[in-house]
């Protein structure tokens, strides 16, 4: 039988779970994110979801309910960096993960939870570094993006494509 996690690291690095759904790339996923971690912490598993601070002097931790915070990764720019720019913050991303999980016990999370390839990248890290599952969210694929173009559309890079190959992969479960 599988160990039940007492505590879940979520990533979801390319929007704010505390931005407004339906401005910049906040959308779905930030509502899908914030009320999946608001109702798995109702059975007392803890999940902190990471994301990268887009701007100066945002406290390191919020919490947004009970067992549930939004924890700021101080990564590139602040301001707005397109999904297309962000993979160039990966390394920077992992060491902003890494120093925030120095300060916890070893194996402080039991279970990574990644949303959105970006966030998969790291999750597959943070995976192998500390022996723990992932399990990934894709919420969109370029492959299927890609196949259902509109005319004058602009096709997903296939890095892209590429990255969430890799993720799939690593991970240990898919949600769809």
């Amino acid at each position: 039988m599988a160990k039940r996690a007492n505590r879940i690291a979520s990533l979801m690095l390319h929007t704010s779970p505390l931005e407004q759904a339906g401005t910049g790339d906040a959308g779905g996923m930030n509502v899908y994110v914030v009320e999946s971690a608001k109702r798995i912490a109702e059975s007392g598993v803890k999940v902190d979801i990471f994301t990268r601070a887009n701007r100066p002097n945002l406290p390191e931790v919020i919490e947004i309910g009970d067992g549930v915070n939004v924890v700021h990764l101080e990564a590139g720019p602040y301001g707005s960096v397109t999904k297309d720019e962000l993979p160039s913050q990966i390394c920077a991303l992992m060491s902003s993960y890494l120093r925030y999980e120095l300060q916890k016990s070893p194996g402080y999370y039991d279970l990574i939870h990644s949303h959105y390839w970006i966030s998969g990248q790291l999750g597959w890290l943070v995976s192998e570094r500390y022996g723990i599952p992932l399990v990934h969210t894709m919420h969109t694929m370029a492959r299927v993006k890609n196949q259902s173009l509109a005319e004058g559309e602009s096709p997903e890079p296939q890095s892209r494509a590429i990255g969430e190959e890799q993720v799939v992969k690593a991970s240990s479960a898919l949600i769809a």
